[in-house]
């Protein structure tokens, strides 16, 4: 396989700097990243170094040092991700991982899963602000074992701040290219028992043309508003809420389809807009026991998203969905010190309640409401030997509305090899997705009819690998290689007209590798590389679209003049990729979209204890792609502002 010289490059300085350094005691602030504690990777939360699975973690600082507007950009350095948004800021954004389509990743904002239920649990990332974040988890491979449907390339769960200590406030706004400007404010605080957080977060931008032969701007607004609370109402009981509101507008562009017209197939210019508001919300209460060794958590979680389109003014279509998800979970731990031993034991049970609503500018058929409702029963056990060999396994049963009952299983296993900071891993997991509602129920008789009889994609796959921290903990290397097949793949059959949905006969498959290092070549100097090989090919052979083979990126981040300033710099590579087209110019129905590298450089200066001053270069190199056919890209982009923090 080919690899790309920006990886080359980027291992070769980490190798460089790593030799250097290696000699070198660890930093006493520093905490070793395998005793991080992990939230997504089994259903109670474990320690880093037990879990067999591969997954990411991006703390607060990684995500400080890594400033970008929108989750989707950071999460182009995690290896196994690939993203690709359709124009400006605020257009479609998918995130695709090991080769699994936008809607088999499973999206999760502070345990609300966020995926719209009209999209088949596709997340937008569109409307996903940066500003309130705190942590991310991407955990690959098919987890449908522990999250259920649509867990197929893996789950990505986002943190949003949490409340520590006295009352902390921030205030941010900073402004740029394309008519941009954006305001945050946030504050948070808590106790020993009792904690919160809020913020708000406003984003505005006249943007640029959607369609890459189009002029006219399109722009975007996002206002994202964010509150969470706990607290402990005894020493055995607490409750906790939490609740995520967004609101936005964008001006967009069209394709196409005018026969004989000279642009069929394309993009372009278009009087169209659309509006869209999601509420995320969830509470939960959690009973401990047996001093802590019996865990019950019961909870009740809504997700809400409704979407609106215009043309010209008038209202032409809008979607609905709705999912209700009421869980119980019950933990027990034994812990056998005697035998070096410690066993957990989960049973979960979830229901959930999803509703769809399509309607249009005009009566008929494709104005239509649907109801669905699935339960899960989930049954983990896991295993550690001596605080060095960690095992787990865990089944899952859904029983669904509309297709027979899907049992799915996950197993894992890791030994952390005792004095070596050598951690060795594997994994198996299965997943399935199910179809979409326009797919099963159709959208309109004369152009798109619905198949009723589609079968859920269903996967199995496994991973191997290695993690390994160096130099005092200084350092941290991941290995992994992965393979998995899919069967019946949904697509759209457009030999005939009307068109509908179907079950691609065979096994598609996806193989890959994801290597990753960071290393902190002194106290206040971090470097980051990681790159991803990916085969991803459908049941005829053909390399799956808008996957790239090969992802990089590079980064390094630098602290000084005693923590009051620091500087980043950063590079991410996208090879090339297939992409569908509708065009007669363009024979086969498949073009190639060529490789491009985004440069992000970086910088941050505290002017007084309170206030900071800071900007960001944005494709410094001006680099002129593609991440979806006949759509445009944004091109060099400056942002600078202020930053203000007082309390804590």
């Amino acid at each position: 396989m080919r690899i790309p010289r920006v990886f080359l490059l980027s291992t070769t300085c980490l190798a460089a700097a790593s030799l250097a350094a290696a000699a070198r005691a660890a930093d006493s602030r520093l905490q070793p990243l395998t005793e991080e504690i992990v939230i997504t990777a089994n259903r109670t939360p474990v320690p880093l170094k037990s879990v067999g699975s591969a997954i990411d973690i991006l703390t607060a600082e990684d995500l400080e040092l890594r400033p970008r507007t929108e989750v989707s950009d950071i999460l182009r350095e995690v290896p196994g991700v690939a993203v690709s948004r359709t124009g400006q800021l605020g257009a479609q954004t998918q995130v695709r991982m090991r080769g699994a389509e936008a809607n088999q990743t499973l999206v999760f904002i502070n345990g609300i899963e966020v995926g719209d239920p009209f999209s088949t649990g596709e997340f937008d990332f569109a409307n996903m602000l940066a500003d309130d974040v705190e942590r991310i988890e991407v955990l690959r491979g098919p987890q449908s074992a522990l999250y259920g449907a649509q867990a197929i390339g893996g789950v990505i769960n986002i943190f949003t701040t949490e409340g520590k200590g006295p009352l902390k406030f921030k205030a941010e706004a900073d402004g740029g290219s394309f008519g941009t400007y954006h305001l945050t404010t946030a504050a948070n605080g808590g106790t020993e028992h009792a904690s919160y957080a809020g913020s708000v977060a406003y984003l505005n931008t006249k943007g640029i043309s959607q369609a890459a032969r189009g002029t006219e701007p399109d722009g975007h607004r996002n206002l994202t508003l964010n509150f969470g609370a706990k607290t402990d109402l005894t020493d055995q009981f607490g409750i906790s809420a939490a609740v995520r509101y967004v609101d936005a507008y964008g001006k967009e562009d069209t394709q196409d389809f005018t026969p004989g017209s000279p642009t069929l197939g394309f993009a372009v210019d278009s009087n169209d807009y659309h509006k869209s508001k999601g509420v995320y919300a969830k509470g939960a209460a959690n009973l401990s026991l047996l001093g802590g060794a019996w865990q019950n958590t019961a909870s009740v979680a809504l997700t809400d998203v409704r979407k609106k389109k215009y043309s010209f003014g008038s209202f032409s279509f809008g979607s609905f969905g709705r999912l209700v998800d009421v869980s119980y979970q019950s933990d027990g731990t034994i812990d056998d010190t005697a035998h070096g031993l410690k066993h957990t034991v989960t049973g979960y049970i979830q229901l959930r309640d999803q509703t769809f609503e399509n309607q249009s500018g005009f009566p008929g058929p494709q104005n239509q409401r649907r109801s669905t409702r699935d339960m899960g029963y989930v049954g983990e056990y896991r295993l550690d030997v001596a605080d060095q060999v960690f095992l787990a396994g865990a089944v899952r049963y859904d029983d669904t509305d509309l297709f027979r009952g899907a049992t799915t299983l996950r197993a894992s296993a890791a030994w952390q090899v005792p004095q070596t900071g050598v951690k060795l891993r594997a994994s198996f997991g299965e997943g399935f997705a199910k179809p979409g509602f326009f797919e099963l129920f159709g959208f309109d008789p004369t152009s798109f009819i619905g198949n009723p009889n589609l079968k859920p994609e269903t996967s199995k796959g496994w991973d191997a690998g290695t993690d390994i921290s160096f130099a005092g903990g200084r350092g941290y290397f991941s290995f992994s290689y992965y393979a998995a097949n899919l069967r019946n793949e949904i697509f759209t059959n457009f030999s005939k007209f009307p068109f509908t949905a179907g079950n691609q006969p065979g096994k598609s498959t996806r193989r890959g590798a994801e290597v990753s290092v960071r290393y902190l070549l002194l106290p206040d100097l971090n470097l980051a590389a990681a790159y991803s090989y990916t085969a991803s090919k459908d049941s005829a052979g053909k390399q799956e679209v808008r996957r790239p083979r090969n992802i990089a990126s590079v980064s390094a981040t630098y602290r000084f003049l005693a923590d009051k300033a620091d500087i980043g710099l950063s590079a991410d590579y996208n090879g090339n990729m297939q992409d569908v087209v509708f065009t007669p110019t363009i024979p086969g129905g498949r073009t190639t979209l060529g490789s491009f590298t985004l440069i992000t450089a970086s910088a941050a200066y505290r002017v007084a204890k309170t206030v900071e001053l800071f900007g960001r270069i944005e494709n410094l190199a001006g680099e002129h792609y593609q991440e979806v056919f006949s759509y445009n890209t944004m091109g060099r982009a400056a942002y600078g502002g202020v930053r203000i923090r007082f309390g804590g």
